[in-house]
């Protein structure tokens, strides 16, 4: 158990690695990378559907994990924020949000999904080398796992893996980390490790492939509701900063449809860290407490998201 619980927290990239593949300035990214093109529908696989198999996952990590009781009420925060992309579309990267937690040194981990990260190699791997974040698996085409079934459930989750590790292969072949010798490999996970589900719908079948891929399901216990238009950062900042607990998980978006969540940081940070808050990768929280999980999967309350059934069918148009 020991061991699995230091693999969970192991470390998630290098500054040294960061440092020599890119220049403060392609790490700065554009105001244009946050915006969202149609395209036709592309259903092709990674170049290859192979990918490294986990250790069984502790049961203390299995279900669907809302939120951490840390250990003597540490307060201890972790910002999630979600990389979707359905198979019409090229989605985007919120530079904006990223630089902030770069400048103000606030970790977060970023849930991607498989088809984001091939249309984003460049920026995937500088959030894969950077210590400050750590990736997890978003499925391929945010096809709703509570509705797709067989090897097309099966299919939105493995290919992710195995995207990540044809990434991460292609970043160590770099000349840049090949400078760095065995020391980049080392600070780059060699897998996913957790597992966010789709439209926060799931199945009994769904939750249980997932934890036998020795994946964490994590969901959260506080929603910003940014991809809605009408959503505003004081909005945002006020939900987050009335629902906060020890050991809370806060769900947010990176790939361009998180409304107001760039302006939204200024607030929650600074507040929060007043508070005496520090900010965590979910690796870290999972091993600083008693993880709360339930048997299925929803927004705030059992049954709450079933309606996405009728709205987007299997979501991985």
């Amino acid at each position: 158990m020991m061991a699995l619980l230091k693999k969970a927290t192991q470390r998630t990239g290098s500054l040294d690695l960061l440092r020599a593949c890119w220049t403060p300035q392609q790490l700065r990214g554009s105001v244009s990378d946050k915006s969202i093109q149609k395209q036709a529908s592309d259903p092709s696989p990674p170049e290859r559907i192979t990918y490294r198999k986990q250790t069984t996952l502790p049961e203390k990590l299995s279900g669907s994990i809302r939120y951490v009781k840390p250990r003597n009420s540490e307060k201890l925060v972790a910002l999630t924020f979600d990389l979707c992309e359905q198979a019409n579309e090229r989605s985007g990267y919120d530079a904006d949000l990223v630089n902030y937690l770069r400048d103000h040194q606030v970790k977060a981990t970023f849930f991607a999904g498989g088809k984001w990260m091939r249309s984003h190699p460049e920026k995937t791997m500088q959030l894969m080398a950077d210590p400050l974040f750590e990736i997890g698996n978003h499925a391929w085409t945010h096809g709703n796992l509570r509705v797709l079934k067989g090897h097309k459930m099966e299919d939105e989750m493995t290919w992710t893996q195995a995207e990540y590790e044809l990434l991460r292969e292609k970043l160590l072949k770099s000349k840049c980390a090949a400078k760095l010798s065995y020391k980049a490999a080392a600070a780059v996970p060699p897998a996913l490790t957790a597992f966010r589900f789709p439209y926060g719908a799931c199945n009994y079948q769904s939750l249980a492939a997932i934890n036998q891929m020795g994946l964490a399901a994590i969901q959260w216990n506080i929603v910003t509701g940014d991809p809605a238009r009408s959503q505003t950062a004081d909005n945002i900042a006020r939900t987050v900063l009335n629902q906060i607990q020890p050991g809370s998980i806060v769900i947010a978006h990176a790939n361009g449809r998180g409304w107001h969540t760039a302006k939204a940081l200024p607030l929650i940070v600074a507040k929060l860290r007043a508070r005496g808050y520090r900010f965590v990768k979910i690796s870290e929280l999972l091993a600083r407490g008693e993880v709360v999980a339930a048997d299925s999967c929803y927004e705030l309350k059992p049954g709450d998201n079933l309606r996405y059934d009728r709205l987007f069918k299997t979501g991985a148009k």
